[in-house]
């Protein structure tokens, strides 16, 4: 019994830090790419004055990315705490499904970003990244909740179940995690492609112009508006969304049964934070 309560916890710890490197290495190729992209930005326009222009790959512009990001997350902490406590998810499955929706819409972010300051260069950074995430918010998931539909059903039955979104298997596996991680990032790659093309329409050009022209000189502005105050409330709905499309469909379950699935949750959260606690010394 021991034993294997033992294993039960290496394997949740071994999947955890797979996770945990595995997102991270991914934000971090993320921030040399934008990195590298402010070098670019800032050697092209050395030779003119744009400081009171929009930049979204400057100093400023990562602090409010990552003032967004702890925003994005805590969107989604407290949704999990909203969820009834006989369908929450086990924390690890919750980070599971957390870190999966962070890799794709940090890939969707950064792709916007780069569009924006880098692509359309002799355009305004701020107002392209707007249209870019209103299309995300609108076809874009709309497109995303189609492709997640009909890989569920294309994976309804057979062998490679753990392939559906939220099924990483009894105990979670690693393999369903990354496998699901990588088919999510194709998915968003897909979705970018088919909705970018919408940013070339003409119609954005007198949008643009009319929605930021009283933020026109104002460089700073324009990223806390764009970057911040208005993805605030875009994320409130699309991160909600999005992990509603993501985790695992519960089967309703019976009243009787109420008592010892919240007695199951709670055993394993302690169970998870007693592998993640380091003993006193």
């Amino acid at each position: 019994m021991a034993h294997g309560s033992l294993a039960r916890f290496c394997q949740k710890l071994f999947l955890f830090l797979v996770m945990t490197t595995t997102t991270s290495l991914f934000f971090a190729m993320m921030f040399t790419v934008m990195k590298g992209v402010q070098s670019l930005s800032e050697s092209s326009n050395s030779t003119t004055d744009k400081s009171d222009d929009c930049n979204l790959t400057d100093s400023f512009g990562f602090l409010v990315q990552f003032v967004l990001a702890a925003v994005a997350f805590s969107i989604l902490v407290i949704k999990r705490f909203r969820e009834p406590k006989y369908e929450r998810r086990t924390l690890l499955v919750w980070l599971l499904d957390v870190s999966k929706q962070a890799i794709g819409a940090g890939f969707i972010h950064f792709f916007n970003v780069l569009a924006s300051q880098l692509f359309f260069s002799n355009q305004d950074p701020c107002s392209l990244y707007f249209v870019n995430m209103f299309i995300d918010m609108t076809a874009g998931l709309l497109i995303l909740y189609g492709l997640i539909t009909l890989s569920r059903c294309l994976l309804r039955d057979g062998a490679y179940n753990w392939l559906k979104s939220g099924e990483y298997g009894n105990p979670p596996q690693a393999k369903a995690w990354l496998a699901q991680c990588g088919i999510y990032l194709m998915m968003m790659i897909l979705q970018k492609l088919i909705v970018s093309p919408l940013v070339l329409l003409p119609f954005w050009t007198k949008f643009r112009s009319f929605v930021f022209s009283p933020l026109r000189g104002h460089g700073k502005l324009e990223v806390v508006v764009v970057m911040l105050i208005v993805p605030f409330f875009v994320n409130v709905f699309m991160f909600w969304v999005q992990d509603n499309i993501l985790m695992r469909k519960q089967r309703q379950i019976p009243s009787s049964h109420f008592e010892a699935r919240i007695n199951l949750l709670e055993a394993e959260d302690v169970e998870l934070r007693e592998v993640l606690t380091p003993a006193p010394r």
